[in-house]
């Protein structure tokens, strides 16, 4: 924890510096610098909560291992604990970094030839999106995460999919096709996607709608162009 801290430090030490020097500031620009060494402080907190939450998620990740070297639990059973493992503390991290939480989608995603899904909950606390009409933000995006029901998420991303015209991406394709040939999952969960992942060639928004194996349904869509332009600037 500490030695994370540490690179935030010349930070502070030039705030604390600022105070010592301007002692004579006027009252707006010393409640301006109070607001500002406020904001720090919050973000200074977040940064600590965040830190502790990952320092919780290695120690329980080399317990694993640990017991996975003293042949408690075979690799198989290893595997699913770090999945759950990562699942829990990861969404802890999502949850309390998220500022734009979504509940539904936005007029723009409609627009777009996408649905919402009929008979699951939204789960606002991981749900995110920004807007164009935002210039803290400066591009339209969202995603849209709703509370497993596996069979009913890929009844859903189905029906979601074949209305906005979004294909099913080439692996889980194949991956259907030697389902029937061989009668059995080799694949849970499926992806409907309107582009390639890498490709230098995209959309002007890159849509997805994916299940993973817990049966959590995924929407998302964003304005790749705008995007690489804010993440660019």
């Amino acid at each position: 924890m500490m030695k994370s801290m540490v690179k935030f430090l010349p930070v502070f030490l030039i705030l604390i510096l600022m105070v010592a020097c301007e002692e004579e500031q006027k009252p707006t620009e010393t409640k301006k610098f109070k607001n500002e060494l406020n904001n720090f402080n919050q973000t200074m907190d977040k940064v600590g909560e965040s830190m502790g939450v990952m320092d919780e998620m290695q120690h329980e990740i080399e317990q694993v291992d640990e017991d996975l070297a003293k042949g408690n639990i075979t690799e198989d059973d290893a595997s699913k604990l770090k999945d759950k493992i990562n699942n829990q503390y990861l969404g802890e991290l999502a949850r309390s970094s998220n500022s734009n939480p979504a509940r539904r989608l936005p007029q723009w995603a409609l627009d777009l030839g996408l649905t919402e899904p009929v008979g699951l909950q939204v789960d606002r606390a991981i749900s995110q999106t920004t807007s164009e009409d935002n210039p803290d933000e400066g591009y339209n995006s969202v995603i849209l995460f709703y509370k497993p029901d596996y069979d009913k998420a890929m009844e859903q991303a189905a029906i979601i999919a074949q209305k906005a015209g979004i294909p099913m991406t080439d692996d889980y394709v194949m991956a259907r096709k030697m389902e029937k040939e061989i009668g059995e999952v080799i694949l849970k969960g499926v992806a409907y996607m309107n582009f390639e992942l890498g490709s230098e060639n995209l959309p002007k928004y890159t849509i997805a709608i994916t299940v993973d194996e817990q049966g959590v349904l995924a929407i998302s869509a964003n304005d790749a162009q705008k995007m690489s332009d804010q993440f660019n600037n």
